[in-house]
């Protein structure tokens, strides 16, 4: 099945993004003079955003599978057929998943998603891994209540019901699901999501209702968890060879 390209290209929400996605790394870690490889850039904008933290003695290099990007500055690009990366071990003190892992594939292809960049990241290095929630409510690409719902053999049926699309070529994971595979690749996972929301209403100037789910108290949010509509971890590694369930 031929996947469709759903990166959003408009510079002023993907620079909102990007500044985002540059706070929580730099809530964990200094990005100066860091490695970063960002994993479908998509626009290229939010790389670029990341350039400008690494500054003049880092590097961020940026992979997809189709060159859509609308700024190519201060960084490096390079076009991959699938979820292979072209890199050595160990090469990256930073690795960007933003809304990846459900367009890379099946299962065995989002195990191999994430397996990769286990195996680019170097010990101690962090990864901003953001992904949609299968249990939201409104599915994110085609805006069709519970289109993610449905079981998978079932959802382009559902989304031609409704005249929004030929097929449903993506494949959002539960909670339960993502966990359990980040640990088979060996990558330990510290929840983000409500962290996330807090710098999004920070730099992202949100509308109104918007920003006051963001800023809520925490065990508010956490009961909206299971149906919200994005999933944000920082991944860091654990020893490869060890037991899946450390």
């Amino acid at each position: 099945m031929k996947r469709l390209p759903h990166a959003i290209l408009d510079c002023e929400s993907r620079t909102k993004k990007g500044r985002k996605i540059v706070a929580a790394l730099q809530s964990k870690t200094d990005l100066t003079g860091r490695h970063v490889l960002e994993v479908g850039t998509g626009s290229g904008i939010i790389a670029h955003c990341i350039s400008e933290a690494v500054g003049s003695g880092g590097k961020v290099m940026a992979v997809d599978i189709a060159d859509q990007r609308q700024i190519a500055g201060g960084y490096d690009f390079e076009l991959v057929e699938n979820s292979r990366l072209p890199f050595p071990d160990a090469t990256f003190d930073v690795v960007v998943s933003n809304h990846v892992f459900e367009h890379v594939g099946d299962l065995e292809q989002q195990a191999d998603h994430l397996r990769e960049i286990r195996r680019v990241l170097r010990e101690g290095g962090f990864v901003y891994f953001a992904v949609p929630n299968r249990w939201t409510v409104v599915e994110p690409h085609f805006r069709l209540a519970f289109l993610s719902w449905v079981p998978s053999q079932v959802r382009s049926v559902y989304l031609r019901f409704f005249r929004r699309g030929a097929f449903y070529d993506c494949n959002p994971p539960s909670h339960r699901r993502l966990i359990g595979m980040f640990k088979e690749a060996r990558l330990r996972h510290e929840q983000f999501t409500f962290k996330a929301m807090r710098i999004m209403a920070a730099v992202e100037d949100p509308p109104p209702w918007t920003r006051r789910l963001l800023v809520a108290p925490v065990f508010l949010q956490a009961l909206l968890y299971p149906v919200i509509p994005t999933m944000v971890f920082i991944l860091t590694a654990l020893p490869l060879g060890g037991d899946p369930l450390e």
